[in-house]
């Protein structure tokens, strides 16, 4: 008996571990925003960026009033997953009641959302050398193709055509940006003194289109076109963490 709870003991002992909060959500629940981004940025660089760390990490920017640095953090984690439930449930809260701003994703960028970008590549590639693979075997042994052969080749073409609108929704979905700065115009020109069209606000996100002179063409949620600072505005598509501009969180 004394064995068999032992047993029992060693079996639970790594779940409860596992299931213990960590140090940056147990900041991030006592109210330490500041010292849960922290955690979650070391945790970030010491062990590799996740959609679950990603997701955090934007709570508690926006916590802290970093509207910026809490949109890049919730969209990349949805690069990683698509269905990430704290990164959509923190994007619904900044475009209900934080005054986000963000484009309606296209028909084709739905379609990309089922799946990540490295996916739809891995199956464009595996898909488009097995339908190589299935052309030129019979034609090198000099023997016609197999039933079976046949089949492959169909259903490897029909993953590939599938993959290409997948591949699109995720390059357009890569092509967006966010507004890192507090104030920030559109101009009508890629200059300094650019005639200002209109504002966007800190955490907007916007389509990007071609750079020219130190600016980006960019398209608001309202279809709005102008150009912005390439410093004013954050790829969604980076390396993991927001890129640190020192702006000064909201009060």
């Amino acid at each position: 008996m004394k064995t068999f709870a032992l047993l029992l003991l060693c079996w639970l002992a790594p779940l409860a571990a596992a299931e213990a909060p960590s140090a940056a959500e147990q900041a991030y629940a006592r109210g330490d925003y500041v010292g849960a981004v922290e955690l979650w940025s070391a945790e970030v660089r010491a062990e590799g960026v996740t959609a679950a760390r990603l997701a955090s990490l934007g709570n508690a920017e926006w916590r802290l009033g970093r509207k910026g640095r809490a949109m890049i953090c919730w969209e990349r984690a949805l690069l990683i997953d698509p269905r990430d439930p704290v990164a959509l449930a923190g994007i619904k809260h900044g475009l209900d009641a934080g005054g986000v701003e963000r484009p309606q994703p296209t028909a084709v960028e739905e379609y990309a959302a089922f799946l990540t970008a490295d996916l739809w590549l891995l199956l464009a590639v595996v898909s488009f050398w097995t339908t190589v693979l299935c052309v030129a075997v019979p034609r090198l042994r000099g023997r016609p193709a197999s039933e079976a052969n046949q089949w492959t080749r169909v259903g490897a073409l029909t993953v590939l055509a599938l993959c290409v609108p997948g591949l699109w929704g995720g390059r357009s979905l890569g092509a967006r940006a966010v507004v890192r700065r507090p104030e920030v115009s559109l101009r009508l020109t890629p200059t300094q003194f650019g005639e200002p069209l209109r504002g966007v606000a800190e955490g907007d996100v916007v389509r990007t289109e071609r750079p020219l002179n130190g600016h980006l063409r960019v398209r608001t949620a309202d279809g709005k076109t102008g150009w912005v600072r390439a410093g004013e505005i954050e790829a969604v598509r980076g390396p993991g963490l927001p890129a640190d501009l020192e702006q000064k969180a909201a009060p």
